[in-house]
């Protein structure tokens, strides 16, 4: 094969990988950008259990008698709720809630 028709080969083959491009960029329909939220949505049960949520969410890194035998405020167990959050606790907005008024309720000064 002389220069000239592998010149010839090598343009036809970047023009013919091109004109593929374009057709498959064509055929894709256009796709709806949402725009993230600040905090994701998370569906939320009907009636949120405070017990439950701290034996399923709280025990995974301590044990219940850590939790039943604390007596805290509202506010230090908010603290305390945040302070889990903050450290890897796998609680929504409303859970949280849920929990210190659990807390609060059952396990307060």
């Amino acid at each position: 094969m002389n220069r000239r028709t592998l010149a010839s080969f090598t343009t036809m083959l970047v023009i013919l990988l091109l004109g593929l491009l374009v057709v498959a960029s064509c055929g894709r329909g256009q796709e709806e950008t949402v725009a993230p939220t600040s905090e994701p949505e998370q569906v939320v049960p009907a009636t949120l259990d405070g017990q439950s949520l701290v034996e399923e969410r709280c025990t995974t890194c301590h044990g219940l008698e850590r939790i039943t035998g604390a007596n805290k405020t509202e506010e230090e167990w908010r603290a305390t709720v945040e302070r889990m959050v903050s450290r890897g606790a796998n609680l929504s907005s409303a859970e949280q809630e849920t929990v210190v008024q659990y807390l609060a309720e059952t396990y307060s000064r």
